[in-house]
């Protein structure tokens, strides 16, 4: 999904069966209930219906939780077509294609343990956002903005480090010079 469906927040339409609904995007304060739905399928090597199909018998409680968390489908419809595993499965592509933040697989040894997301979040706010905007943020759009965010940060102590150099070793009407500029 591009920058603008997730700085919208906006949702995809989808056909379920014969059903027209949206899927959502997860937002920050409601990631830990979506995570404890979604590991399952998260654990997969790799997402399509191959490797989905096979998971909707016995993950159709945690199937069931996601979908409820983040489509617009009526819990009766859902029920109706248990017996549809391939629509289930495609209706399960279309939610991690819209989350695709959420279900990327991280590289390995690039989970921080110093990090929380306490953390994450009073980044956010130092940086102008309020905790209200960060909860309601889809997590893509946290993602960005986070990235964002240390971006700036990065580039303001590079920055910081020039000056002090510039500092260190010019004389001082170059140090004035440096400045005017």
């Amino acid at each position: 999904m591009n920058d603008f469906f997730l700085l919208n927040n906006e949702s995809l339409p989808h056909v379920f069966v014969d059903q027209n609904i949206e899927i959502k995007q997860i937002q920050v304060k409601n990631l830990n209930r979506f995570a404890q739905f979604a590991d399952p399928i998260k654990k997969l090597d790799s997402y399509s219906i191959e490797t989905i199909t096979p998971l909707v018998e016995s993950q159709m409680l945690n199937i069931m939780g996601i979908c409820l968390m983040v489509t617009t489908i009526r819990p009766e419809s859902f029920e109706e077509n248990l017996e549809q595993p391939t629509a289930i499965a495609e209706l399960v592509l279309k939610i991690i294609e819209v989350n695709e933040e959420f279900f990327k697989k991280e590289p390995k040894g690039e989970n921080n343990k110093d990090s929380s997301w306490f953390n994450a979040i009073s980044y956010l706010i130092k940086h102008g956002h309020s905790e209200e905007e960060v909860l309601n943020m889809s997590y893509g759009a946290f993602l960005k903005y986070l990235k964002e965010a240390q971006s700036i940060e990065r580039r303001k102590i590079k920055s910081y480090a020039i000056a002090t150099r510039v500092a260190n070793h010019a004389k001082n009407q170059a140090w004035e010079k440096y400045l005017k500029q």
